[in-house]
This record gives structure tokens, C-alpha cells and sequence, in this order.
């Protein structure tokens, strides 16, 4: 009889024990859950904070663009010289003109606040020649806050700035020669179309996307097939010398540049290919200009 008294309380104060043992467990267990989500909730909390300060931080960064040019006292656009209707530089009256040209002086007025004719006036815009080859480094720079330039909206482009929607579009062309007796000489007037093209030698502007777009344009159509050769230039005067030269047999950009160039013994072939969308560029730090470019864009519809 003692022996099983004995046996009961020891098997009561085991009982007690692991009772206790479990106890202690399942408190510790939940104490460190919870602990895990006090924990998680404030990383949230830190990193939803860290957003919204990166994200005031980025807002005021873009802020200050707008603020340097009020302060400034001007907008610093980088446009073309020489694409009539688009933006071209007269140096005989010190003037400049074309739809570039009149989006950055809306541009300004946006700003300022003011009207264009304000904008005009108060020269409220200070226009820097800008070509292919050296727009983007402009740009980079920081020499320009934007640029008006004939600027063509690519994917590679919308990666290195701030693009704003397209407000005009074109397409490239070819001009070539139309003098000389000789029917195979360079830039004889035998050149009809691009089916005319192989082995021919076409210019193109260094940094420009018109050698890839040709290719493209050729990669699809399976009725010709031609190789033709492509050389660089600096500046559409350039290329435009080397074809009135003989240096090269077409010279090849968008079309509304090739007007502005064309004469009585040239002449621009009937093939368009490869639309272009030019639009404006910025750094992408300073992204806060391409909504008011594009608030301008929108306005001028």
C-alpha cells in the first residue's frame, strides 16, 4: 500500500514537471514569435519609411532643376542649327526658329509663368547649337538642361534620360546626286529606290540610329536584297559635302533634314522608312522637367 502512495506522488510531481517544462516551452515559443513580428513590423515600418524619405529626397532633387533655371533666370536648351522648320539657327538676323525651338520657349513660359511672347521678349530661353554627335554629351554634361534636337525616342535612350512623349513624327529618307553622264558614276541619278543600293555608299550621321533602322527596314523585305556600304560624319553639312563631293552615293536621314538641304542638283527618293519619334531629353535626375515639357507638349496639340 505505501509502495503504491509512493508511486502515485512521484508520478503526480512528474506529471508537474512536464507540465511546467511545456509551460515554459510554448511561452518561449510564442514570446519569440512575437518578438519576430514586432521585429518584422518595424523593419517595415524602417524600410516604408526609407521609401517615402527616398522618395521626398528624389522629389526635391527634381525640384531643384526648376529652381535653378527660376534663378538662373533662363532655360538652357540644346537645339539643332540646321533643320529649317524644326530648329535652325540664322546667323545673318542672330535668330531662331522652328517647332523646337517654339517648345522650349513654351517650355519656359510654363516656368516663368509668363506668356511665350514674354518668354521671347525677356529671353527667357538661351539656345546652345547642338549636333549628333555631341548632343547627348551636352546633355550629360550639364551644358544644356534639355534638348529639342531631332531627338528619336528609343528604348536603349529612355534607359541613359528622361524622355518625354513624342511630339512630332518622321521618317528617314535617302537623297542622292542627279549630275553626271556617266550612269555608274557616284551619286548618279540610276539610283531610284533602295533596291538600287547595293554595294553603294550611303552616309549617315555618327551617333544616329539611321544604319540600324536601314538594316531593319532591308531585314524585312524579302523582294530586296542589297549590301550597301555606310560611312559616318560629324554634321549633316559634312555629310551633305561628301555627297555633293562624290565621297558617298546617298546621303540618308529623316526626311524633314533632307529638305532643308536639297537642291537643284539633288533630290530626295520617294522611299520613307523606320518611323522616328522625336521627343525631349533630360538627365534623369532632373525628370521633374519632362512633366512640365510634356504638360507643354500636350498644350501645343
Amino acid at each position: 500500500m505505501h509502495d503504491k502512495v509512493l508511486m502515485s506522488r512521484m508520478n503526480k510531481r512528474l506529471f508537474l514537471i512536464c507540465l511546467l517544462c511545456f509551460v515554459l516551452v510554448f511561452s518561449a515559443a510564442c514570446g519569440g514569435s512575437s518578438g519576430q513580428k514586432d521585429s518584422g513590423d518595424q523593419s517595415a515600418g524602417g524600410s516604408g519609411s526609407g521609401t517615402k524619405a527616398d522618395n521626398t529626397q528624389n522629389t526635391e532633387s527634381n525640384d531643384k532643376i526648376l529652381d535653378q533655371i527660376r534663378d538662373r533666370g533662363f532655360l538652357i536648351a540644346g537645339c539643332k542649327m540646321d533643320v529649317p522648320d524644326l530648329s535652325y539657327y540664322d546667323a545673318d538676323t542672330d535668330s531662331w526658329s522652328g517647332l523646337e525651338v517654339d517648345l522650349a520657349y513654351e517650355t519656359a513660359a510654363r516656368i516663368f509663368e509668363v506668356s511665350k511672347e514674354d518668354a521671347v521678349k525677356k529671353k527667357l530661353v538661351h539656345f546652345v547649337g547642338v549636333t549628333v554627335a555631341d548632343r547627348e554629351e551636352k546633355l550629360e554634361s550639364g551644358e544644356v538642361d534639355c534638348l529639342f534636337a531631332t531627338y528619336t525616342i528609343t528604348k536603349e535612350r529612355a534607359e541613359r534620360f528622361a524622355l518625354s512623349a513624342s511630339y512630332y513624327t518622321d521618317y528617314i529618307g535617302l537623297m542622292v546626286r542627279t549630275r553626271g553622264d556617266d550612269p555608274n558614276a557616284v551619286g548618279s541619278s540610276d539610283i531610284q529606290s533602295i533596291a538600287d543600293l547595293d554595294g553603294k555608299y550611303i552616309g549617315v550621321p555618327r551617333n544616329a540610329t539611321t544604319r540600324e533602322d536601314f538594316l531593319n527596314y532591308i531585314n524585312t523585305m524579302n523582294t530586296i536584297q542589297v549590301h550597301p556600304i555606310f560611312c559616318e560624319y560629324e554634321s549633316y553639312e559634312v555629310l551633305f559635302k561628301a555627297l555633293k563631293d562624290g565621297n558617298i552615293d546617298v546621303m540618308s536621314v529623316d526626311v524633314s533634314i533632307l529638305k532643308g538641304y536639297v537642291d537643284n542638283s539633288t533630290k530626295i527618293l520617294k522611299d520613307r522608312f523606320a518611323g522616328q519619334n522625336y521627343g525631349a531629353a533630360v538627365k534623369k535626375e532632373n525628370s521633374l522637367l519632362v512633366d512640365t515639357i510634356n504638360q507643354t507638349i500636350e498644350e501645343h496639340k
